[in-house]
């Protein structure tokens, strides 16, 4: 394959993926090596609402719908529909066993 036609080149150059300690050992302690960011589409009364995308540990079922990125020995799958950032950070919220990973710096401007 061309190196030059490869979509995710062109992206991994223009987007840096940052994963803090924090999530790197939840990421371990769940033994999972993989993680994607989804675009999460809530509707209210007929009306989109806009929301910070979703981060799930594992791989996403259509790795076509996905750029894919490797940070610090984890593969990442970016959401080809989601608004692509100069540089997101993923970290954990909540404590115990409702801790879950989330889009650190994710704005929403309206």
């Amino acid at each position: 394959m061309n190196p030059l036609s490869d979509p995710n080149l062109t992206t991994s150059m223009s987007m840096t993926i940052n994963i803090t300690q924090k999530a790197l050992k939840f990421l371990q302690k769940a033994k999972k090596k993989k993680l994607y960011i989804k675009r999460l589409v809530v509707t209210q009364c007929c009306i989109p609402i806009s929301t910070p995308p979703t981060v799930r540990k594992g791989s996403p079922r259509k790795l076509d719908d996905y750029y894919q990125f490797n940070v610090n020995g984890i593969t990442v799958y970016y959401d080809r529909n989601l608004i692509r950032k100069p540089e997101l950070t993923i970290d954990t919220q909540g404590l115990g066993f409702y801790e879950r990973l989330v889009v650190s710096d994710w704005v929403i401007r309206y």
